[in-house]
Order: structure tokens, then sequence, then C-alpha cells
């Protein structure tokens, strides 16, 4: 939608950030493993979570507050899992209706974190 000019940039730098705190709590899914890699005895242990996590999880829990559960849901699916309306919603007017669902989403998250003022 950002590349067809349908976002503003706040919408954008929302849906990015959006993005990043989902991935920084591990949305992006598993990591490969390095069969390669020489293992060794006595290693620090990793934290089990780490604070920018915990932060991230937070954040996203305020998210969810503002929007809400479907409203969220939307977000997420787009924005963080890059599915396309098309692969969403099967009718035109389904589709035209979440699209104006998740701008005024993005501008409410925009305006959340201060990314630009409500027109």
């Amino acid at each position: 939608m950002a590349a067809r000019g349908v976002l503003d940039a706040a919408q954008v730098a929302a849906a990015t950030r959006f993005r990043a705190l989902w991935e920084s709590i591990g949305g992006k899914g598993a990591g490969a493993i390095n069969y390669g890699k020489e293992h060794v005895d006595g290693g620090k242990a990793r934290d089990p979570i780490t604070e920018r996590e915990v932060n991230a999880g937070k954040e996203l829990a305020r998210c969810r507050a503002l929007l809400g559960a479907r409203m969220y849901g939307l977000v997420s699916a787009v924005c963080d899992e890059g599915f396309a309306l098309t692969e969403i919603f099967t009718g035109k007017r389904e589709r035209l209706t979440a699209a104006d669902c998740l701008r005024m989403s993005l501008d409410d998250l925009a305006e959340l974190w201060r990314l630009a003022t409500r027109r």
C-alpha cells in the first residue's frame, strides 16, 4: 500500500515501528541452526528473555489496548506477517473497508507514538 501511495509518511513510520516491535519479541520465527559450529561446554547461559523483548511486549500490549482485538489482528497480519489484503479478504467491498480500517489504525498508532498529529 505504501508503494502505491495509499499510505502517508506517518502511517508508514507507524507500520515500520509496529513491525520492529513484533520482530524484537521473536515474531520473525526461529533462527537457523548452525550445524558447523563447534559446541563448547561451560559457556555463559543466555537470558531467557531480554529487557528489550519485555519492553516490546509491553508496547504491543498498549497497541492492542488502543486498537482492540480485531484491528490489532488486521495490523498484525498486514504489517508483521506480510499478508496482502487480497489474501485475507475475497470481496472488493471487504478489501476497501479493511484498507480504510488499516489506515485509521495506523493513524491511531502514529498518534500514540507522536509520529504525526491528527488531521
